[in-house]
């Protein structure tokens, strides 16, 4: 499967979002004017009605693009999951504070484990739905509009994932060997031995 360039996905969001009644060219351009110059909407146009994703009227001299109907029902599973993304956030910025204010340590990781996991499991679920609606549009669309809450649910997993057995981490450590060579399997290895040093120190004292 191959994504959408950025440019055509940019044109095919703006003709969907005019629904059923399509978009007149006049608009068209002037709306993407501010991205790309009219010979590079043109030929993008060119590439999107030949792959079937728009079609053109010309009614009297006014032509108007549509986007098919495929379009505008992955649209639609792409505004849905977006719209699940921005609840969910607005929910972890209100549980954020309530979390904080936990004094007991165990009960407080297991509230964030739980706030991270629902936002993991929300993410899968939307990658998931879009792969079947029209996901060469849809993916690349997604995939951007959540990279801000990907980036902070990577560091609060961090915090609440369970530590790696040894055995995990000795297999983790081979796949570096095979790709990075044993020198710097060596050094890893030194590494996380002096970390489970110092952590297996700290829990004595």
């Amino acid at each position: 499967m191959e994504f959408i360039q950025k440019r055509d996905r940019l044109i095919l969001t703006l003709i969907s979002q005019s629904g059923p009644g399509g978009i007149d060219a006049n608009t068209l351009f002037s709306a993407l004017s501010v991205y790309m110059d009219r010979e590079s909407i043109q030929r993008s146009i060119g590439d999107l009605y030949f792959k079937g994703y728009i079609n053109v009227l010309n009614n009297g001299g006014e032509i108007r693009y549509f986007a098919s109907r495929q379009v505008r029902d992955a649209m639609i599973s792409l505004e849905v999951q977006k719209y699940r993304i921005a609840s969910y956030v607005n929910e972890l910025s209100k549980k954020k504070d309530e979390i904080i204010q936990i004094q007991d340590r165990a009960k407080q990781l297991e509230e964030l484990k739980n706030v991270v996991t629902k936002g993991l499991n929300l993410i899968s679920i939307g990658l998931i739905n879009l792969y079947s609606s029209l996901p060469e549009l849809t993916l690349p669309e997604y995939i951007e509009s959540i990279q801000p809450l990907v980036d902070v649910l990577g560091k609060l997993t961090k915090i609440v994932e369970p530590s790696y057995s040894k055995e995990d981490l000795e297999n983790i450590l081979k796949i570096v060997e095979r790709f990075r060579g044993e020198k710097d399997y060596k050094l890893l290895k030194e590494i996380v031995e002096k970390v489970e040093n110092v952590s297996n120190e700290n829990k004595n004292t």
